[in-house]
């Protein structure tokens, strides 16, 4: 087990772990919490009625907060069209390449990005280096916006903080809101904010309450218990 420091275990025991906070007293009790060492991130982490993390029993795809949070993305394209690729590098892509980038990425078995846009033509390329990308949540996907023919438009918007998010294989969705930072206000705009593009994304098929429970917490503090 994990050895807590005296001051975490100190804000454990001043916390009441059976109360239920509503979002606005969650917020506002949480940024309390800092240690104010650096700029700890807010955190929520939803527990979904949920059973995979594909198909229909599960839930992907991208936001775009009002108050982004996180350090700015490292961009790659892959596309072999010379009009695609001016685009992109006018939208402030960090490298683009085509297929030799394809054998390169294959060759090293790894690439230096935090997003990948690919056109939808270029994607049958793709393929070979699919178990690559894959595991590092890089594989353009039309449902998260990285499958596009706007490829400049996805790049302003992951440049400008859009992010994506995806449930793990225990049925939870990790999302950072915010930043002690920012004010309560900005935090609880953007909880709400991706709220919303979580339900857009619901399953048909979900039955009863989509969230099951809700918690927020610091980079390093302990969680408290939230109804959304």
């Amino acid at each position: 087990m994990k050895s807590r420091s005296k001051e975490y275990r100190k804000i454990l025991e001043s916390l009441d772990k059976s109360q239920v906070y509503t979002l606005e007293e969650g917020v506002s009790t949480i940024v309390k919490l800092s240690r104010g060492k650096y700029d700890e991130s807010v955190e929520l982490h939803m527990v979904m009625n949920l059973k995979g993390t594909k198909g229909p029993q599960s839930v992907r795809g991208t936001v775009l907060l009002s108050k982004p949070v996180g350090k700015e993305k490292r961009i790659v394209v892959l596309t072999d069209d010379e009009a695609v690729s001016n685009a992109a590098k006018e939208a402030g892509a960090d490298q683009i390449g085509g297929k030799e980038l394809i054998t390169q990425i294959k060759s090293e078995g790894n690439i230096d990005a935090d997003v990948i846009i690919a056109t939808p033509d270029f994607m049958r390329y793709i393929a070979p280096i699919a178990k690559i990308l894959g595991p590092k949540g890089l594989m353009p996907s039309p449902k998260n916006g990285t499958t596009t023919e706007d490829v400049a438009r996805a790049i302003q918007e992951f440049k400008a903080g859009k992010a994506e998010f995806r449930m793990d294989k225990s049925g939870v969705i990790h999302q950072s809101v915010g930043k002690v930072s920012f004010s309560t206000e900005d935090i609880i705009k953007n909880i709400r904010e991706f709220l919303a593009e979580i339900d857009r994304n619901r399953p048909e098929k979900v039955k009863g309450e989509f969230v099951k429970t809700a918690y927020l917490t610091l980079t390093q503090s302990p969680s408290i218990k939230v109804k959304l």
